[in-house]
């Protein structure tokens, strides 16, 4: 009886790495329903802008709920070596940037900091297209961290 070869074990190609807002939003607006609902998207990054596992926490339709998403992800990175930063995007379908978004941006931001990773962005994704909080702030982009955050 003749044996079949096993097949040669490949591994799946690796994602691209996130180093920009543009390379965030490719991949937010894949993860993202369609259509959009209320959710709230989050996803860690190597140093190097590596990730592999996007979050999506759906029913997030109030303004804090970004909040606790960031807690609850910046606590979970404490337990991974290589997480260095966060990504988060909260879906508001029928909504805008609010008022109140530059104070969540800035204590979501201290929330990471406060477990060891930066939040390199929030996005607040509606029908129009995505905008950032940090934006409204004047702050300038925080892509640049990522290659000064040790691996």
């Amino acid at each position: 009886m003749a044996q079949l070869d096993s097949p040669t074990p490949q591994s799946l190609p690796r994602p691209a790495p996130v180093r920009c807002a543009a390379d965030a939003l490719r991949v937010l607006f894949i993860a993202a329903a369609n259509p959009l609902e209320p959710e709230t998207l989050a996803f860690m990054l190597d140093a190097h802008g590596n990730g592999g596992v996007i979050t999506v926490i759906s029913g997030t339709t109030q303004p804090d709920s970004v909040l606790a998403v960031a807690e609850c992800m910046a606590r979970a990175a404490e337990g991974v070596p290589r997480a260095a930063a966060l990504v988060l995007a909260s879906v508001r379908p029928h909504g805008t940037v609010l008022p109140g978004d530059i104070d969540r941006w800035l204590e979501a931001s201290q929330l990471a900091a406060n477990h060891g990773v930066q939040l390199v962005e929030w996005f607040v994704i509606t029908h129009s297209g995505a905008q950032s909080p940090r934006d409204l702030l004047g702050e300038p982009e925080r892509w640049h961290l990522l290659q000064h955050i040790k691996s």
